[in-house]
């Protein structure tokens, strides 16, 4: 005798066939899975955020040396004179006023760190570039811990 019936599985059959087998995860798996997701996730951002860290300093960098050429080029317009250094950056984009000698712009713009700040200018006391190219670093202040520099070698 044969039972027939309107679910998917018989009575007279002990397993449903797969197309009928309802497909779930119980909560140990899921949970198990999201434990395993933040045990790698707590190995990864650490890393990440260090790299972050390393590459704004190391573009800061490369903005800084740029900076750099760019007062020599200047100087070399203006017979070995570098600009003062409270107008370095600013004599690199505009021409200062009736300054003949001036063949910029030497940069498009001002020149910016990697959060954003124009870099800043300062005077070198001894060093083959008489004047210091620097960035505050991200925390927007001077002469703390974070600032950025080109060593001269």
């Amino acid at each position: 005798m044969t039972m027939t019936s309107n679910t998917p599985c018989s009575l007279s059959v002990r397993r449903c066939t797969s197309r009928y087998r309802r497909v779930a995860f119980t909560l140990v798996e899921v949970l198990l899975v999201m434990a395993i997701l933040a045990l790698i996730a707590s190995m990864v951002v650490p890393n990440l955020l260090n790299r972050q860290k390393h590459a704004n300093v190391n573009a800061t960098r490369i903005n800084i040396t740029a900076t750099e050429q760019s007062l020599k080029m200047y100087a070399i317009d203006h017979v070995g004179q570098y600009p003062d250094a409270t107008k370095a950056i600013d004599s690199l984009v505009t021409s200062p006023t009736h300054d003949y000698q001036w063949n910029g712009p030497y940069l498009g713009k001002a020149p910016t760190d990697a959060w954003g700040q124009v870099l800043r200018c300062t005077e070198a006391g001894g060093s083959e570039l008489p004047l210091r190219v620097y960035s505050v670093g991200p925390d927007g202040r001077d002469g703390t811990d974070d600032d950025v520099y080109v060593e001269v070698s």
